[in-house]
């Protein structure tokens, strides 16, 4: 299994912090989780062990002449679950500030662009092209929501909670009514992430579309975008 030279990152003891989980009936994997390795070994992880399923160029629709790429790969649910549960994850990055956030981001799409880009070609969006979008500071990951995807393989497995039920709990994230908080306070134990570049003209300028303008507030305060 890919994901067995991860195991050695894991410490086997139980952090005391602010950053605890409500599912009390699965203790292994509240003490995998608050025994999680540094964001850099988790996107490292990530970046080694992500089983590459697709990827498809996307154009704006607010700007003419920007496109950017979309992948979608798995990992082991361990590692997801540490990546995206995780206080030492990427969301949990975003929760110390949005500056931890976006360099956080940063660091993991720095370790994707190139075999992202290089997987396979587009008649519409050269590989240099995808990784200018890849590496364009707007680009981001994610898990895979239904609804989202571009081909039956990357149709995604995330779909909204039924309840409100807080899985994290933070002091933040499980005190918000908005529906971002809500969906924020979940801890989705899944295998599909989502890797979007960001819009990008050939010359490499980017584009932010308006939805996405606060999204580093957003997982900041809500845990979701």
């Amino acid at each position: 299994m890919l994901f067995r030279s991860f195991a050695g990152y894991i410490k086997v003891r139980r952090r005391m912090n602010g950053w605890s989980f409500s599912f009390t009936e699965d203790i292994s994997r509240s003490d995998r989780l608050n025994a999680a390795p540094p964001f850099v070994e988790i996107a490292h992880a990530v970046a080694s062990s992500m089983r590459i399923i697709c990827t498809h160029s996307d154009t704006c629709d607010e700007a003419a002449g920007f496109m950017r790429i979309v992948c979608c790969g798995s990992v082991d649910r361990d590692l997801f679950d540490l990546f995206f549960n995780a206080e030492n994850g990427y969301r949990g990055q975003y929760f110390i500030s949005e500056e931890a956030g976006l360099l956080a981001n940063s660091q993991l799409l720095k370790l994707l662009a190139s075999p992202l880009a290089s997987f396979t070609a587009h008649t519409n969006m050269t590989a240099s092209h995808a990784e200018l979008s890849l590496r364009a500071p707007s680009a981001k990951a994610w898990l895979a929501e239904v609804g989202k995807g571009f081909c039956r393989a990357c149709a995604g497995e995330w779909t909204a909670p039924q309840d409100a039920v807080a899985e994290i709990l933070n002091g933040r994230w499980e005190l918000g009514v908005e529906a971002k908080a809500r969906y924020g306070r979940k801890a989705p134990r899944l295998e599909q992430l989502r890797i979007m570049g960001a819009f990008v003209n050939s010359a490499g300028h980017e584009y932010v579309t308006t939805q996405k303008c606060d999204r580093a507030q957003h997982i900041h305060e809500f845990g979701w975008s």
